[in-house]
């Protein structure tokens, strides 16, 4: 997997502090969070300048119950938004450290990991999706046919197929044609209520000229079928999510100029 690139407003984190998990440092804390933290003395031991959990001598499934019942409290303090219900993984290379609510990642500033399928047609047209407005994150932003969260035991492959048929109804058939060029963006950048840390993975997938993309779980308003012009021309107006900014600029590096 190559990293091709990442984007990183290391200014605004300058006033975040370290949370260290399973003996190293994988988080990071805004002063909202932090100064939460500092009252769970259950889950966290707050140093002169970072904090650490709870998790010595804890295995995997130790570590997983800690912080899902750490989530659970940060959601009590209305610090986890957007909760989901929903567990993804936190790694250390390919090893699993725990599995938590997916919500708590960005409270507590820790790396996930997602997909982002660029849907194309032989004609170099590319399907863009508008992100519904009651969106947590990016409302109304254009985005890549279909993009999620890897969930905790799921591979990017099974990623890619679940989340090409909720978010734009590709069946199984055609979702097994995705490729995935080996490329992955870091994207690092404060938010109102913590710190988004996340690995996007890019995948391919070559469409039919006659499939139009349907939103199946109401998490897209509209798609539009682009030419790279018109695909260019929205990035330079700033339309697009910063993930999916990341991933079409990609693309439409990877494809060359636009013949027409």
């Amino acid at each position: 997997m190559t990293a091709a690139a990442s984007t990183t407003d290391s200014a605004h984190l300058a006033d975040t502090l370290p949370l260290q998990v399973a003996g190293a440092a994988r988080g990071r804390l805004v002063p909202a969070v932090a100064a939460a933290l500092a009252s769970m003395g259950e889950y966290f031991v707050a140093g002169t300048r970072s904090f650490t959990l709870r998790d010595a001598g804890l295995d995997a499934a130790g570590r997983s119950a800690l912080l899902q019942q750490a989530a659970h409290a940060l959601r009590e303090r209305g610090l986890v938004p957007g909760w989901r219900d929903e567990l993804c993984a936190l790694l250390d290379g390919e090893y699993e450290l725990a599995r938590f609510e997916r919500g708590a990642f960005r409270t507590l500033g820790l790396r996930n990991r997602a997909v982002h399928v660029n849907g194309y047609r032989a004609d170099g047209r590319l399907w863009i999706a508008r992100r519904s407005a009651s969106k947590l994150s990016a409302p109304n932003r254009l985005d890549n046919l279909a993009a999620g969260l890897i969930s905790a035991g799921e591979s990017p492959v099974q990623c890619a197929t679940r989340e090409l048929w909720e978010e734009a109804g590709v069946p199984a058939t055609i979702a097994a044609r995705a490729t995935f060029p080996g490329i992955a963006f870091h994207s690092l950048r404060r938010l109102a209520h913590g710190v988004h840390d996340e690995t996007v993975i890019c995948a391919d997938l070559l469409l039919p000229p006659e499939f139009t993309p349907q939103c199946q779980d109401g998490e897209v308003q509209a798609f539009y079928c682009m030419t790279a012009a018109e695909v260019a021309a929205a990035l330079a107006r700033g339309e697009f999510s910063v993930e999916a900014g990341m991933v079409v600029t990609d693309w439409l590096r990877r494809r060359g100029p636009d013949p027409r």
